[in-house]
């Protein structure tokens, strides 16, 4: 059986709610993946990371799952320590796959879970996709000079398109903690 995936950090989900804003219509929707490391991506500690908006900087290609950190060590940071729920659902004809996005399905219905994981360290459980093959993380830190800019001037320019997060002193603190150097770049050219 095929199963679909959906990661967090609530205990004791039984049924998912379709809340979620679809990209392509008004619907509200529920988002899952095909990729247990993907869905472990979502998996996010608001109190560990100090803010409730989720910057997961991941992606599926060929079926590999990719995380780009965009500061030093953003994925132990944002990760280690964090424990959470994979939940399973089988895939069914209620599926359909997100446009654009591979392994990413949605529905308009309420999704009743089918198995539950419990994840001590997401962390640690990433590492070990990773050595399976199945995650490629690349580490900030092993990019080179002209990369590690790139994504100093993108955060950069992503907090001056956001005002610096002016109504919003929880995401930007959370900018100003992690982001330190596009935070600097960004309130300079303000």
């Amino acid at each position: 059986m095929e199963y679909l995936y959906h990661g967090s950090i609530t205990e004791g989900i039984t049924e998912l709610e379709a809340r979620s804003k679809s990209h392509d219509s008004e619907d509200n929707i529920v988002y899952l993946t095909g990729c247990i490391p993907y869905a472990l991506l979502y998996i996010w500690d608001e109190t560990h990371n100090h803010t409730p908006v989720k910057h997961v900087t991941g992606w599926v290609k060929n079926g590999i799952v990719f995380y780009e950190e965009q500061f030093p060590d953003q994925l132990k940071t944002f990760y280690k320590g964090v424990s959470g729920y994979l939940y399973y659902t089988p895939k069914s004809s209620d599926f359909s796959m997100v446009k654009e996005r591979e392994h990413m399905y949605s529905t308009t219905k309420n999704v009743k879970i089918g198995h539950v994981l419990f994840v001590p360290d997401v962390y640690e459980e990433l590492l070990n996709y990773e050595a399976l093959g199945q995650l490629k993380i690349l580490r900030y830190n092993e990019q080179s000079e002209k990369r590690q800019q790139e994504l100093i001037d993108m955060m950069g320019d992503f907090i001056l398109q956001s005002n610096c997060f002016h109504n919003q002193p929880v995401q930007a603190e959370f900018m100003k903690r992690y982001f330190t150097k596009s935070w600097e770049k960004a309130t300079q050219n303000k």
